[in-house]
């Protein structure tokens, strides 16, 4: 069992390298995880970047609900049409009597990497101020009041980890929904472990998940449509600024079939095509701190960006792919099918490499005519005059929570789901690249 630290922010960096060394001799249930440090000092990392001194750009976004209802309405037909999923939910649809019609207690038992998740925050912090139910919900970080509890939120991470035993269902409300949260790939947590819980709701990247809108990035309908002036302007100072043509940040050296991608394509194209970390350049000055002026300055002379994943896993589509469109690149992508993306993304906003057969000279010669051409350039931006892309977590957590509040107070009576196999939930359509 991990012992307890407090940490403050002055000590961290000093203090981060001997940490990992002694959680590493500390965990003694490895079994949970398939790669228990990668996984931790992937947060550890990500935490560290945002204490570094080195400037950033400043990202204060915020998400009207009204203005992602075209996702919510993909969402709608999702859970209408699902029934029972290879033998892996057991899904039974109630009445139209909502079964909840007081506040809702939603009680997160463990902690979220080892941390407790808005415990002080107000209601419109954690739920958003136009979320429509956000004063139905309330939400405590106090495991002890698991008995009261309307929600309990079990962090995948986690639970091997925490001090606290897991509840039996016995001790809980007969009716309280219990949910696992995990943003992760099976590559990175064992979920055979947590089948014999049989959850009622996950929160996760697979839009079939309960609560899955804005994991990691979000398209938002603007308020004020972006005028056509306006619009050109921004694509004529685009098209001539990025001189270059495509990008990878890239650290994990694992999946394979992604590097040879890359270095296909670059070897097939004419364009500059730049891969920056230790798998392409072992030049660790190229690892630009998150939003950093050293990241923005590699972006903004690009045209595209490799957003490849490193798992083909269903809707597991993360940041890299959001925060290309937010820099105003144009993604090039590989992982889950096209549908996966098309049904998170608007159309024409991005290049899939399915669309050329993995054939790396036929998709050089797409990239090489959009270079050139402006009108083919705008079309892959056009989307921009009609949404907004939202990377700010603290925008997206608010939207998270907003949708699991929603989701609460619709429940109707006679409504029971489980997950009979929350491992094959996970594992389908879901390989290592």
């Amino acid at each position: 069992m991990l012992s307890s630290r407090i940490i403050t922010n002055n000590s961290y960096r000093n203090n981060t390298i001997m940490i990992l060394a002694e959680e590493q001799s500390n965990i003694t249930d490895s079994s949970f995880h398939k790669m228990p440090m990668r996984i931790w000092w992937r947060r550890q990392y990500f935490h560290l970047r945002h204490l570094s001194p080195i400037c950033r750009s400043s990202i204060n976004q915020d998400v009207q609900w009204k203005n992602i209802k075209e996702i919510l309405e993909i969402k709608e037909q999702i859970f209408q049409n699902e029934t029972l999923l290879n033998n892996v939910k057991v899904i039974r649809h109630g009445s139209n009597e909502r079964q909840i019609t007081s506040n809702i207690l939603i009680v997160l038992y463990t902690t979220i990497f080892r941390d407790k998740k808005f415990c002080s925050f107000s209601i419109q912090r954690i739920f958003g101020k136009s979320c429509p139910s956000k004063h139905r919900c309330l939400w405590s970080c106090d495991h002890k009041r698991f008995r009261e509890a309307d929600a309990l939120i079990f962090h995948a991470y986690d639970i091997p980890l925490y001090r606290t035993s897991m509840p039996s269902r016995s001790e809980t409300k007969p009716n309280s929904v219990w949910i696992l949260w995990s943003d992760e790939p099976p590559s990175i947590i064992n979920y055979g472990l947590f089948n014999s819980y049989h959850f009622n709701w996950t929160i996760s990247y697979k839009l079939n998940s309960e609560v899955s809108i804005a994991t990691y990035g979000l398209f938002s309908q603007r308020d004020k449509l972006l005028s056509n002036n306006e619009y050109q302007q921004w694509m004529r100072k685009e098209f001539s600024n990025r001189i270059n043509g495509a990008l990878w940040f890239v650290s994990n050296c694992n999946a394979k079939k992604r590097l040879e991608l890359f270095h296909n394509l670059k070897y097939s194209s004419k364009l500059l095509i730049e891969g920056y970390g230790r798998c392409v350049d072992n030049y660790p000055l190229h690892l630009c701190s998150s939003f950093s002026q050293c990241e923005h300055d590699y972006m903004s002379t690009f045209k595209f960006y490799l957003s490849f994943e490193s798992n083909t896993c269903q809707d597991y589509i993360t940041e890299k792919f959001y925060k290309a469109f937010y820099y105003g690149l144009i993604p090039i992508v590989y992982g889950p099918e096209r549908s996966d993306y098309n049904r998170l993304a608007p159309k024409n906003s991005f290049i899939h490499i399915d669309d050329f057969d993995e054939d790396m000279n036929k998709l050089a010669m797409h990239l090489e005519e959009i270079h050139t051409n402006i009108t083919l350039f705008s079309m892959y931006h056009e989307w921009r005059k009609n949404y907004e892309i939202i990377i700010d977590s603290k925008a997206l957590e608010r939207v998270r929570m907003c949708e699991l509040c929603q989701r609460l107070i619709n429940i109707r009576k006679g409504e029971m789901t489980y997950y009979d196999n929350i491992e094959k939930f996970y594992t389908d359509n879901c390989n290592y690249i």
